[in-house]
């Protein structure tokens, strides 16, 4: 009969901690805010959803610096300000 589960070591959680760090477990921190949500869940879902709302309407055919661009206005025009 195997024995049950062991206790996680200590280093072994803080190697399984370094790599879920450094392999981008944890949420993309963006550079822009919206003051009128409060609730940075909803606000990070708020951000995907305007994300893909502004590179539907800029389209394909914008790219480099003009890209850029196009989704700083598009997002301002959403209520979006960027982080200083």
């Amino acid at each position: 009969m195997r024995p049950t589960s062991r206790p996680v070591r200590p280093r072994l959680a803080a190697c399984l901690l370094a790599l879920c760090l450094l392999g981008g477990c944890l949420p993309k921190s963006k550079a822009w805010t919206h003051p009128r949500e409060p609730n940075p869940r909803k606000e990070d879902q708020l951000f995907v959803d305007d994300t893909k709302f502004c590179e539907d309407k800029i389209g394909p055919q914008a790219a480099g610096d003009a890209r850029e661009a196009a989704m700083a206005a598009c997002l301002k025009r959403l209520g979006w300000q960027a982080k200083e």
